[in-house]
């Protein structure tokens, strides 16, 4: 039986759309299935936790990038697959895997039980002398990121007119940087782990970045000399790897810490932390082709 997560508010309906045609399919093909439906932040990473604790083998989210962060926290790698069908409004991680949009051929490969591990970003911190571990799927970062991604909810609008905006004003911050047995700060405008290749609705942050090398991608935006807003078309469509203002680094773990920032983002989630302790976890991600 396979064990359905849905979020039915994602992509402004696309959630309840591509469930409808799971569904469809499944019940053609004579599938038992059950569907919870996600209802507030974080109830994708209970209602995996509960399904993997009742001895689910397979589990299917159905939405965006931040439903596939919330149940790849809650997911025991040891005892289920989780499968991904897209239904947000940027589709990032779907876009740079090679998932297909179409939820009709999305659920063919779970169906097929064509298994594939992919990696995953794993994040530590510490709250209230607590350990708190965190995956992340796709990219996590601090500064213009987290801006953006405010602005965007505040909003209502796209992340791209968003970004346009904040960097007509935008002012670098200090970041320290920890990786490869080296320590350097930076002023930037952004700094981020990349698992996948592009974020906020088809910015490709990093098109090198593959999600099931073993490595992850290390990307430190530095102030242009020229206004950032003149270098946004290179930055979109993923020209800037190579300029002097960026740095790209690929590394098994690394740390950042954000000097005079209050946040970071994590898939597109916002938390109030300010450093990003991240290794790769090679082939911790349980999915399908």
């Amino acid at each position: 039986m396979y064990s359905i997560i849905a979020n039915l508010g994602s992509g402004k309906g696309a959630g309840k759309k591509c469930l409808a045609a799971v569904e469809k399919i499944l019940q053609e093909k004579n599938i038992e299935y059950k569907v919870l439906c996600t209802s507030e932040r974080g109830s994708g990473k209970t209602l995996a936790d509960k399904f993997c604790k009742e001895g689910a083998s397979t589990v299917i989210a159905i939405g965006g990038d931040g439903t596939f962060h919330e149940v790849l926290n809650g997911m025991d790698f040891s005892k289920a697959r989780l499968a991904l069908i897209p239904a947000g409004r940027g589709n990032d991680y779907a876009a740079g895997a090679g998932i297909s949009f179409n939820p009709k051929e999305a659920i063919q490969s779970v169906i097929r039980g064509e298994a594939v591990d992919r990696d995953y970003i794993q994040l530590t911190s510490i709250s209230q002398n607590e350990k708190i571990v965190k995956r992340c799927i796709n990219v996590c970062g601090t500064g213009l990121d987290v801006e953006v991604l405010k602005l965007t909810e505040q909003r209502q609008g796209t992340y791209i007119a968003s970004l346009a905006k904040l960097l007509l004003h935008y002012k670098p911050y200090t970041v320290k940087v920890e990786v490869n047995g080296s320590a350097k700060e930076y002023q930037c405008v952004m700094a981020a782990f990349c698992n996948g290749s592009q974020f906020g609705g088809g910015i490709k942050i990093c098109p090198p970045a593959k999600n099931a090398d073993g490595k992850m991608d290390l990307m430190i935006v530095r102030q242009p000399k020229i206004p950032t807003i003149m270098l946004m078309p290179s930055f979109v469509a993923g020209k800037h790897i190579g300029r002097d203002w960026v740095e790209h680094i690929v590394c098994d773990a690394a740390k950042i810490s954000a000097l005079n920032a209050d946040n970071i983002e994590i898939d597109g989630e916002i938390y109030n932390e300010n450093i990003l302790d991240a290794q790769i976890i090679k082939g911790g991600f349980k999915t399908f082709v």
